[in-house]
């Protein structure tokens, strides 16, 4: 498969100080240049032959130049979908509103949702976060934006995945999807925590859902297969990803995770990104191979069989145990940052 897609991780700002955060709360943020940028998506399309953007975060839309970021993507005629919590969405509204450009290009506004209903969701993401992102709901359903509503699955949420998805479907998402929370190194872990059973449960019913609802229902990358061996996205080089400090690294599950940076594979402001990927190649093929040869000497363990869970214990960051979370801790308890 082509490089299809570039995720760019476009800032480490963020209003919030949601449980399951894989940023170390350490790091000053960061934000991606946009010149930067350019230069990335002007070598995707012409080497790559890429046809569409993310932009993630942080919250991506705290970024000072999101304007600059957005007409980046709309000026190459790519198509282009962000993440958001919905906090300020009022500025989202504004910039789709000056410029139909913007809109014509945008595929889906991914909202972060992470429970049926505010005492839920607000356990993880902060007191009036429901209101904010229910509104953000409203106002996409008002104007035909297309949007999804996105859950990351753990402890204090896996109860509401069926009432999750069904809300979605009442609300007019056009998608709803799934991730597994993976462990952040912070004292929150062991709250999120869930054991391998309470994991193949969660799975399985999102499966079951796939069947009954009429919107796609997607479980992302992370949850435990049946195979040991797996080559996900990243891996098969259908995306890229670009953190805010503009390296291409390994994917979002470790850009900016406690734990050293042996995913980070190349600065995409002095290396071309033909070269970042041949790099990139070579470190996921050592992964593959020292994940054969493990399997040979019988050295994995049911947590191995939660692809992203190995990929994050392999690399030295955060990652889930039978006993909860193992690996580095987060330096410091998460607190809201002062981005509005």
């Amino acid at each position: 498969m082509p490089v299809s897609w570039i995720v760019f991780h476009l800032t480490d700002r963020c209003q919030l100080a949601c449980r399951h955060c894989l940023r170390d709360p350490a790091r000053q943020a960061t934000d991606l240049p946009i010149p930067l940028l350019e230069r990335v998506l002007d070598q995707a399309v012409a080497h790559h032959r890429s046809r569409h953007v993310a932009f993630t975060g942080g919250e991506p839309t705290l970024h000072p130049r999101f304007d600059g970021a957005v007409d980046a993507v709309v000026r190459r005629n790519l198509g282009w979908h962000f993440v958001t919590s919905g906090r300020g969405f009022e500025r989202v509204l504004a910039l789709l509103e000056a410029d139909p450009r913007r809109r014509a290009g945008l595929t889906a506004i991914d909202l972060s949702v992470d429970g049926a209903d505010a005492a839920t969701h607000e356990a993880i993401r902060g007191e009036g976060t429901w209101r904010e992102v229910m509104q953000a709901v409203v106002a996409c359903e008002a104007r035909a934006i297309p949007f999804s509503l996105q859950m990351t699955v753990n402890a204090v949420n896996a109860h509401q995945i069926e009432p999750f998805a069904l809300m979605a479907a009442q609300l007019g998402a056009g998608r709803v999807s799934f991730g597994m929370t993976q462990a952040t190194g912070s004292d929150f872990d062991a709250r999120l925590w869930m054991g391998i059973g309470a994991w193949r449960e969660a799975r399985d019913r999102i499966g079951r859902i796939q069947s009954l609802l009429r919107i796609p229902v997607v479980a992302h990358e992370g949850f435990q297969l049946d195979q040991p061996f797996h080559a996900c996205e990243p891996f098969r080089s259908e995306m890229l990803h670009v953190d805010a400090r503009g390296r291409l690294t390994l994917c979002c599950q470790h850009a900016g995770v406690p734990g050293g940076e042996a995913d980070v594979i190349a600065d995409l402001a002095t290396t071309s990104l033909l070269e970042a990927h041949r790099r990139l190649l070579d470190l996921v093929h050592r992964a593959q191979r020292d994940k054969l040869d493990a399997i040979e000497r019988g050295e994995l363990g049911a947590w191995d069989l939660f692809p992203c869970n190995h990929c994050l214990r392999r690399f030295g960051k955060p990652h889930w145990t039978e006993a909860g979370a193992a690996g580095p801790a987060a330096s410091r308890a998460r607190q809201r940052g002062g981005d509005r």
